[in-house]
């Protein structure tokens, strides 16, 4: 069990894309010895020579104290924290590579999603791998990386199964532009992570198709109450879904220009495909296999999801979005 302590303790983050690098960023502000990795060397040395991550996070300078390796063992040498900032189609394969180095570590993950063929939330991945027993947190909220990387005030949630790990991560992150509050519903913050994106993208066809602002606060309203739906039904406390990491982040990533969710909604609605959207975004859109993973889960499940199915519609099944609109629309009335 790690203690809470003065001492600064080597962490280590896999993951040299933008919030990776804007936390690794944030870590190494109060001296904290970070090392960074990414899966590609030329990437890395690139990064190394020129003290800038060009591609994710133009214009910012990172500190000596940051180390950065391609090589994973090298990387989470010493380090007894490793904070995981991959998509969430990676991040079975960051546990089982962390897993074969046979060390102990304690783990923490800004990684938001559902598997996609499993239906399973990180922290369900962790366990299956390293068991109940382990130390995990996840770092989740309204944040993006590039407002982190810049020092502007920020405020998420970190949820741990262990208070005291959780507070150290909290610790070892907040700062006077940085504030990290701490609970233990791990489901409800990852949820509110994952389906925040889907609703996102239905909120960027919506504003693509000039559908106004009535309808964008009536799909991230009864948005919120599907993924409370969700959320209670895995085990999640509902209140949760109130807090950073549900309303707060739902509302940042279905509003800002900033969220690449809502900008490929956006992109959908101007009848581009997947493809030619995905490929002009350049990130991963974290919502597409969000949605095929919540279709699934709440079919399986039997949960009254209609905006995320139509969602799914969209995106797989080449519904038209103004078709969509009016079969929700036309929907039987019921009880709020």
């Amino acid at each position: 069990m790690i203690e809470q302590t003065s001492e600064h303790k080597s962490i280590s983050v896999i993951g040299s894309g933008s919030w990776g690098t804007a936390l690794a960023l944030q870590l190494s502000g109060k001296n904290n010895p970070v090392k960074l990795w990414g899966r590609n060397p030329a990437n890395i040395k690139n990064i190394n020579s020129t003290r800038e991550n060009k591609r994710y996070l133009p214009g910012i300078t990172i500190p000596n104290n940051i180390h950065l390796s391609s090589d994973l063992k090298e990387a989470t040498e010493g380090s007894e924290i490793v904070l995981i900032a991959t998509p969430s189609n990676n991040f079975r394969e960051i546990l089982i590579e962390l897993k074969n180095l046979k060390r102990k570590f304690n783990i923490c993950w800004a990684t938001k999603g559902f598997e996609v063929n499993t239906g399973l939330l990180p922290h369900n991945i962790c366990e299956e791998i390293f068991g109940i027993k382990q130390n995990m947190a996840v770092i989740s909220g309204p944040s993006f990386a590039s407002e982190v990387a810049r020092k502007k005030p920020t405020a998420v949630t970190i949820a741990s199964n262990n208070l005291t790990f959780g507070q150290y991560i909290a610790s070892s992150l907040s700062d006077i532009n940085f504030r990290a509050y701490t609970t233990q519903d791990i489901t409800g913050v990852e949820i509110g992570g994952a389906v925040k994106n889907i609703l996102a993208i239905g909120v960027g066809i919506s504003d693509g198709l000039n559908y106004g602002d009535n309808a964008r606060i009536a799909l991230i309203n009864r948005g919120l109450v599907e993924m409370q739906r969700l959320g209670v039904s895995l085990g999640a406390d509902k209140n949760t879904f109130l807090g950073l990491s549900g309303m707060g982040d739902l509302v940042l990533t279905c509003t800002s220009n900033l969220s690449r969710n809502r900008r490929f909604g956006l992109a959908i609605a101007k009848g581009q495909s997947i493809s030619k959207a995905i490929s002009e975004i350049n990130q991963v859109v974290e919502g597409i296999d969000a949605t095929a993973a919540v279709s699934k889960l709440s079919d399986k499940m039997s949960i009254d999801m209609p905006i995320c199915k139509t969602i799914s519609r969209i995106i797989f099944n080449n519904l038209k979005p103004e078709i969509a609109v009016r079969e929700l629309m036309s929907r039987d009335l019921q009880a709020e």
